[in-house]
């Protein structure tokens, strides 16, 4: 499974994807196995570091086929892929199993990302990843100038965002470390300046995020590939189309729209599968059972 290439099946929009923007009809197509299968997010426990899952693991983990499939797609070997706020690490891990070098950011799961990054290192000795720990507020003034004019390739994100810190956390527990279970965590750490605590809606968070991706696309080379992987959340039995404030940033910092790809949330989380059937969902919204792939070029 480790590094096995990502299908993409061209075609329209899915029939049961919950959004019809401008921006998501003009589809690529879905990542699907060539049988028709979904891909599962799963797939990560055969050759990611276990300490992942364990306590103090990573929230939120991204599918790492969506990496995947743009490292495959939009580089070749021995290009350089950067990844602003790489999380648990999955861009770092895509790019160097795929025999590229990657440079990312990373604040709050830095155990976690050392320990996925050094395995796959491990593995593939030949392969430069350079990894800064800290606020991605600060890529284009601390960590990229370190790199010595590195110019990428592609630049992949999966953004992180979970509703401004005034909301309340998963299954109903309060925002911080004091109140976190340790052992599944379901909080980012409150003491620290998480991008995920504002407002994923908001003009703070929509500015922070032009400055960070703007510092992305000036070391993007010409023609280069700007990747954004989201799962739209929902509020109120609603879908929240999150997919679209990063959308309209890389269209006002000047990229070039190419097209959206789709990928199942597989396996589906209850709160998906019975998302339709809610007394609240009136009006029977198609559920967001989608990661959204919202894909730039540089001009």
């Amino acid at each position: 499974m480790k590094g096995e290439a990502v299908n993409l099946v061209p075609g329209a929009v899915p029939a049961d994807y919950h959004c019809q923007c401008d921006y998501c009809k003009q589809s690529i197509g879905e990542l699907r196995r060539p049988d028709g299968s979904y891909y599962s997010r799963l797939e990560r426990r055969e050759y990611y570091d276990p300490v992942e899952k364990g306590p103090g693991g990573h929230i939120a983990k991204t599918p790492l086929h969506i990496a995947r499939w743009a490292i495959q797609r939009y580089t070749e070997p021995g290009d350089w892929v950067l990844d602003p706020t790489i999380g648990a690490g999955t861009t770092a891990v895509e790019a160097i199993t795929q025999g590229r070098n990657v440079a990312g950011m990373e604040l709050e799961f830095t155990e976690v990302v050392d320990a996925n990054v050094h395995k796959a290192c491990s593995e593939h000795p030949n392969v430069d990843a350079q990894i800064g720990f800290g606020d991605a507020r600060k890529i284009g003034t601390e960590f990229l100038p370190k790199l010595n004019g590195t110019k990428f390739s592609l630049v992949v994100n999966n953004p992180p965002y979970s509703g401004d810190i005034s909301m309340p956390s998963p299954k109903g527990k309060l925002r911080g470390k004091e109140h976190r279970d340790l052992e599944t965590r379901f909080d980012y750490d409150t003491e620290l300046p998480n991008l995920a605590f504002l407002n994923v809606m908001g003009d703070e968070y929509r500015a922070e995020f032009l400055k960070i991706y703007s510092a992305c696309i000036d070391v993007l080379e010409p023609r280069g590939y700007f990747v954004v992987g989201v799962k739209d959340m929902s509020l109120n039995w609603e879908p929240l189309m999150i997919h679209r404030v990063y959308c309209s940033i890389l269209d006002e910092l000047g990229m070039k729209f190419v097209g959206t790809a789709f990928l199942n949330h597989y396996p589906r989380t209850l709160h998906l599968n019975t998302y339709a059937n809610k007394k609240g969902n009136v009006n029977h919204v198609k559920p967001p059972f989608y990661q959204t792939i919202s894909v730039f070029q540089k001009e």
